[in-house]
């Protein structure tokens, strides 16, 4: 029997973005339904419509398709978080942090409402035992990290005064995971779009040195 030729470097392409797609799709669905602990290999790639050994040429096993998922959800906030670090940097006075802050806020409420069944999976799994929690702790460790770097530098370059660095940090990113768990719960005194931004809005003005008033 003739052998059939290999199909076009463009198709295989597409095939193999296709797969991964659906294998993206089906587990955080199945993570979400199931959570990270009762989510199965086999499941997964049964929702996917993809044979349980094609899986693994994707993924090595389940938790690094938790962490896939899980990165294409906080990738954009830290990197969003990495950019107004490096905004603030070149900023001379407190008063020309005011639009970084701002510009942040946005991207962070923006991707927020637009990422909503990643940010229920993050708080289903922000606590859990295991792999799954590790996972989210260690994207949240991440963001808090580079939180205390912006406020340790904002401190050395007088924008901001004297503070508990660590207590802050925690305080910001514990303050933006709690209006986002509200908005995600249906408050409807929260509007979505400033969900993020009334935080840093609260501490970047108590934090301003004594004398600065915001524009």
């Amino acid at each position: 029997m003739e052998s059939r030729p290999p199909a076009p470097a463009g198709r295989r392409e597409r095939n193999k973005r296709s797969k991964q797609e659906r294998l993206e799709r089906a587990g955080l669905a199945a993570f979400l339904a199931e959570g990270y602990a009762g989510a199965s290999v086999e499941r997964i790639a049964a929702a996917a419509d993809i044979a349980r050994g094609t899986y693994y040429l994707y993924f090595k096993d389940k938790e690094a398709l938790f962490d896939h998922v899980m990165g294409r959800f906080f990738a954009p906030l830290t990197e969003a978080v990495r950019a107004a670090r490096g905004a603030l940097a070149a900023c001379a006075d407190t008063a020309s942090t005011f639009p970084v802050y701002a510009q942040l806020g946005l991207v962070l409420s923006n991707h927020l409402v637009g990422h909503q069944d990643e940010a229920r999976l993050y708080f289903a799994e922000a606590r859990a035992v295991g792999a799954g929690g590790d996972v989210v702790r260690r994207w949240t460790r991440e963001i808090e990290g580079l939180t205390e770097e912006i406020l340790v530098d904002a401190i050395h370059r007088g924008t901001l005064r004297e503070h508990d660095v660590r207590g802050v940090a925690l305080a910001i990113v514990g303050g933006i995971e709690r209006l986002v768990y509200g908005f995600l719960q249906g408050d409807e005194r929260l509007d979505a779009h400033r969900v993020t931004a009334e935080v840093i809005q609260l501490f970047r003005y108590g934090l301003a040195p004594a004398g600065v008033r915001a524009r």
